[in-house]
């Protein structure tokens, strides 16, 4: 009688063992799922980005190349060479799932500064996969350096996706437009305030000016929501002006964009100047699962 206790105990832990086995088997990704990138950057003879993406904990393949259409990419100690030397960095566990980034170089081998856009890429892992995946929205334009009538005194951000930059006019000047390239799809997500102080410009208040205001809660800071601004905007030589931006620290979205000023000088000359923002993903379990349910039609218990 015991050995038959036995034998069903064990057929009973056997079973449990497959069902469980069988269980996490079906919640394994079937590829890697790439976060929304919202990156705007200008391109010169080469691009840095910066991509992550959600994969299986036990996923031992790393990116070979990424590619979209005229643009190949590699990771930065692969020197434009297929290899698996590079290393694999894993932010953050989730258990069976990992969030991963790669750190990869943009070629563009016809030598061109590409005005380029794209919303999903050709990803080559050294397992061999190539997986074609949405990454939001890429856009990269030429690198043009000139003088601009708008300095920057002073910039920085902190670890709540805050971004702001201090401007004087080394001309008498007239800002037309502020905007960002992904007005349309951050609407909800990333928001500017513009700030024209009445006092001359003074270095040490500025820069007194400047840390005070990165302690400051959103809704305090001086200045008024970019919807709300009344365009154009009259500045006189020396006079300044701040852009402050954020994006919600609790999105999922990673954000390398840029904010264009966009006027004429007195004499007639048109101007561009830009700063921008970069944030960095941190995620929750329940980021995980809306992100993994949404892209994959499917869900998880993790």
């Amino acid at each position: 009688m015991k050995g038959h206790f036995f034998w069903v105990a064990l057929s009973l832990i056997g079973i449990s063992w497959m069902a469980n086995s069988l269980y996490a088997y079906s919640k394994q990704l079937d590829e890697p799922i790439f976060l929304d990138h919202y990156i705007d950057m200008a391109y010169q003879d080469h691009l840095y980005v910066r991509f992550f993406y959600l994969t299986n904990k036990n996923d031992t393949s790393v990116i070979n190349s990424m590619n979209a259409g005229d643009l190949s990419a590699y990771p930065e100690q692969s020197n434009g060479f297929f290899n698996n030397t590079h290393q694999i960095y894993n932010h953050q566990d989730f258990g069976r799932y990992v969030l991963r980034s790669v750190d990869v170089e943009f070629y563009n081998p016809y030598g061109d500064q590409l005005d380029y856009e794209t919303t999903e890429m050709d990803v080559v892992f050294s397992d061999g996969r190539v997986v074609t995946t949405p990454i939001g929205h890429l856009m990269t334009h030429p690198l043009h350096l000139n003088t601009r009538p708008l300095e920057q005194t002073s910039s920085g951000s902190n670890n709540h996706n805050f971004s702001q930059s201090y401007y004087r006019a080394l001309e008498p000047l007239t800002i037309h437009s502020v905007e960002h390239s992904f007005k349309d799809d951050l609407q909800d997500d990333f928001f500017i305030k513009m700030n024209r102080p009445k006092t001359p410009l003074d270095s040490k208040a500025a820069e007194a000016d400047f840390l005070d205001s990165m302690d400051q809660e959103w809704n305090d800071l001086p200045g008024l929501n970019l919807r709300n601004v009344a365009f154009p905007i009259q500045l006189n030589e020396h006079d300044r002006i701040s852009i402050h931006s954020k994006f919600p620290t609790n999105s999922t979205k990673v954000l390398n964009v840029n904010i264009y000023m966009k006027g004429t000088t007195e004499s007639g000359k048109d101007f561009t100047t830009t700063s921008g923002i970069f944030t960095q993903p941190y995620l929750e379990k329940q980021d995980v699962k809306a992100i993994i349910k949404a892209k994959t039609k499917g869900d998880t218990d993790e």
